[in-house]
């Protein structure tokens, strides 16, 4: 079955693409890590504002970007694994969470948009240095979230739409459809 064989390598595609994203993500965690001490040094305002936020910044990335790096390569292995066993349950399994990905993903993204549009407004509207510091720091913060998720989103479509044609595939049901 073609199907198959593009499930398996589709499967190595995104995991591979997420792996790399999370090397992308503990670089720049590491990078902001140790400019930090360099931004943070002096005492502005405006850069104290900035502090929490670029430092939540930098856990997500060091946190979330080593999350990907260690598991995609492990989840591409177990789920090989299944599906030498048990191939269309194993396929089912995949389409939910790819469709609970998906949705996660499509919420989130506006959320992060909207996060920057009122950060910057709070921007100009505050006259205090360390909340504008604070303003500018969640929106450093809401873009880094939403180039994330937008990233991982991208990658995750060409996935869910090759699961969801495995899963007919295997229960052999033919689809057609234009592209």
């Amino acid at each position: 079955m073609v199907y198959n064989m593009d499930f398996l390598q589709q499967l190595n595609v995104w995991a591979k693409g997420d792996a790399l994203q999370g090397k992308i993500m503990v670089g720049t965690g590491l990078l902001l890590a140790l400019a930090l001490p360099f931004l943070f040094k002096k005492e502005y305002p405006l850069f104290n504002g900035m502090f929490i936020p670029i430092c939540l910044l930098v856990l997500v990335n060091l946190g979330y970007g080593g999350f990907l790096l260690y598991s995609r390569p492990k989840h591409v292995e177990s789920i090989s694994k299944l599906y030498q066993q048990n191939p269309r349950e194993t396929v089912k399994k995949e389409l939910q969470k790819a469709r609970t990905d998906n949705k996660n993903y499509t919420l989130l993204k506006p959320i992060w948009a909207m996060l920057i549009i009122i950060s910057a407004l709070a921007f100009f509207f505050i006259n205090n240095e360390y909340f504008k510091g604070a303003s500018l720091g969640m929106i450093c913060l809401s873009v880094g979230f939403l180039l994330i998720d937008t990233f991982l989103h991208y990658r995750l479509i060409p996935y869910l739409e090759l699961t969801m044609d495995a899963v007919f595939s295997l229960s052999g049901v033919q689809i057609i459809c234009d592209r």
